[in-house]
């Protein structure tokens, strides 16, 4: 846990100090860090649909009710995606966006463990709140990557 907030704190070194060259971050840019957790949330999300489509009709036995409650369950935390802004005020954007990716993994992990109607609606409900934050915050460190490197 110590090695993985340390690499963080390198990472968001390159976005506090924006004086620093290129040659002094090396690979820990605010750039490389967001395309390193965009990566991971697209095949986090990825294995999570696959296991949805292929776990929930075989083991758990969903029908097209239970599947249409999981999917409506999962975008009951986008509605509560705003709350992001009152995290911010305690953390910085990038730790947020690590522990919101974090919670993702956590939820698409803990899935095969729980085949049941309830223990699905539950992970659904805690990879949900995970990857809403994250994109969430994903939008914002990218404008800000945008805006600091000159392409507009």
């Amino acid at each position: 846990m110590k090695r993985l907030l340390k690499t963080i704190r390198k990472f968001s070194m390159g976005a506090d100090n924006a004086l620093a060259s290129r040659e002094q971050q090396g690979v820990y840019t605010p750039e490389n860090f967001l395309l390193i957790m965009i990566f991971c949330m697209a095949l986090v999300f990825s294995t999570w649909q696959v296991l949805l489509n292929n776990f929930v009709i075989e083991r758990a036995a969903f029908t097209g009710k239970e599947i249409g409650i999981l999917q409506s369950l999962r975008e009951i935390p986008g509605f509560l995606a705003f709350t992001a802004i009152y995290v911010l005020l305690f953390i910085k954007e990038q730790l947020f966006a690590t522990l919101a990716l974090l919670i993702t993994c956590i939820g698409v992990a803990l899935t095969g463990f729980f085949p049941t109607v309830i223990g699905l609606y539950v992970t659904t409900v805690i990879m949900s709140i995970g990857f809403h934050y994250f994109e969430t915050i994903n939008q914002s460190l990218t404008l800000q990557s945008v805006l600091c490197t000159g392409i507009f």
